[in-house]
């Protein structure tokens, strides 16, 4: 009796059909896309002070949103960014685009002095206007 040979030798077009394989990757990706924007939410979890005036948060164009935590540790749109980075970064940004909003976002429980020189930093930029966000409260 012959062996048969794996390899067909007969001309036969063998075809992998890689649609399942897409569709798993596009799972997958989505998957890291929302875990990644949940993880970046968590970390950027700022509890803001609450206050009973103020104006509601307009989505005229995305603003750039600079956050304090209680240690005094910065974030630029939600990556952190070290304290003498800070002045160079904003500088460039607001000289890029002089009309994008700046947005703090610092903790409530922050001391003023950790804030204060931030606040220096964004004048010393030429920020004219900058917007302290607060939570809505009673």
């Amino acid at each position: 009796m012959r062996a048969r040979s794996i390899i067909s030798t007969e001309g036969s077009s063998a075809r992998i059909n890689v649609t399942p394989m897409i569709d798993v990757v596009m799972v997958l990706i989505v998957f890291y896309l929302l875990v990644g924007q949940l993880a970046l939410d968590r970390k950027a979890a700022i509890a803001l002070p609450s206050s009973s005036t103020g104006i509601t948060q307009t989505q005229d164009q995305d603003p750039i949103i600079i956050g304090i935590n209680i240690e005094g540790a910065l974030t630029i749109n939600g990556q952190p960014i070290a304290a003498d980075r800070f002045a160079g970064e904003i500088t460039g940004m607001h000289t890029r685009s002089p009309s994008t909003p700046m947005r703090v976002r610092a903790h409530r429980d922050a001391p003023y002095g950790v804030v204060r020189p931030i606040m220096h930093q964004l004048r010393e930029a030429g920020v004219s206007q900058v917007e302290l966000m607060t939570e809505q409260g009673a």
